[in-house]
């Protein structure tokens, strides 16, 4: 079996971003190797329903941007069944926002988003990294298995926040009778958040 079928097979039955390092310890070769082959893989999915992406080091096969439609579909469905609506709330925040600490997305909030954010790095949906500006500082990313979940490579495909907000509001105002009291959402959100604090302490 060659380099490239070997890469593959780890990746896919790994189904979580996997590092150069450690494809270099599975298989015993060096890393240029490895780059090659990984190149070599990303031109041979060109025309196949799943590709290979990158970030920060870390690779994954996921599925083909083109079919992005279908399997955001597929999977928006399936995840918005498994997520609140504070939840994908943060998650939106920290997509358009990123990097952003935990101070950040609660100002924009303005609920404790502690339990949430837990939630959703349990999930694999957003990662926790040291900020490149100020090693004291923790930041949150959405992470590969985000991009995988929405049927998107890169970042830069998605949709234009602006447009995107403007379509939701569009939405709110055909659903929502100006008439009747808005219940507090983020109310579940906030008193979890802070049972969740109190655990911590």
């Amino acid at each position: 079996m060659n380099l490239q079928a070997k890469i593959e097979s780890i990746l896919f039955a790994a189904s979580r971003p996997v590092k150069i390092n450690e494809l270099v310890k599975a298989l015993q070769v060096n890393e240029e190797q490895i780059k090659q082959a990984i190149s070599e893989l990303i031109s041979e999915h060109l025309e196949s329903g799943v590709t290979l992406i990158e970030q920060n080091g870390k690779y994954q096969l996921v599925t083909a941007a083109a079919n992005s439609k279908i399997v955001t579909d597929f999977l928006n469905a399936e995840v918005r069944e498994h997520l609140t609506d504070a939840a994908i709330e943060t998650l939106a925040i920290i997509t358009y926002k990123q990097p952003i600490t935990r101070a950040e997305i609660e100002a924009i909030r303005g609920v404790n988003s502690q339990y949430i954010l837990r939630q959703l790095s349990i999930r694999g949906l957003i990662e926790k990294t040291t900020s490149a500006d100020d090693s004291r500082r923790n930041v949150f990313n959405t992470s590969l298995e985000f991009l995988k979940h929405i049927g998107i490579t890169e970042r830069n495909q998605l949709p234009d926040f602006e447009e995107m907000a403007k379509a939701v509001s569009l939405q709110e105002e055909e659903i929502k009778d100006p008439k009747k009291p808005q219940l507090n959402e983020n109310k579940d959100d906030e008193e979890s958040g802070d049972k969740d604090e109190k655990k911590d302490e």
